[in-house]
């Protein structure tokens, strides 16, 4: 049950969702190539620089998907709030 998976702590979409997106593994493979390439090229003070560099964007873009994803699940938490109360105004009294 959804409820029980977000209480336990199980419910982490953004482990499971990756898999869905079109094209997310070439993506993938992609970025781990040209940071080969860039190891290759760059001396190691320079490579490290790129690399702090890399971590901070993904600090960056889990805070930002954090975010995304709090607000659209208080969106959905509020659009049946609303289609909750919606169904109680229509409702027809015996």
């Amino acid at each position: 049950m959804m409820m029980e998976a977000i209480y336990s702590g199980n419910f982490r979409p953004s482990e499971t969702c990756v898999d869905d997106i079109p094209g997310s593994w070439d993506l993938g493979k992609e970025i781990g190539e040209l940071r080969d390439e860039l190891k290759q090229r760059l001396d190691t003070e320079d490579y490290l620089l790129v690399d702090q560099l890399t971590e901070k964007i993904f600090e960056q873009h889990s805070l930002e998907c954090q975010s995304h994803f709090c607000s659209g699940f208080a969106a959905g938490l509020l659009l049946v709030q609303e289609a909750q109360s919606l169904g109680e105004k229509l409702t027809i009294p015996q």
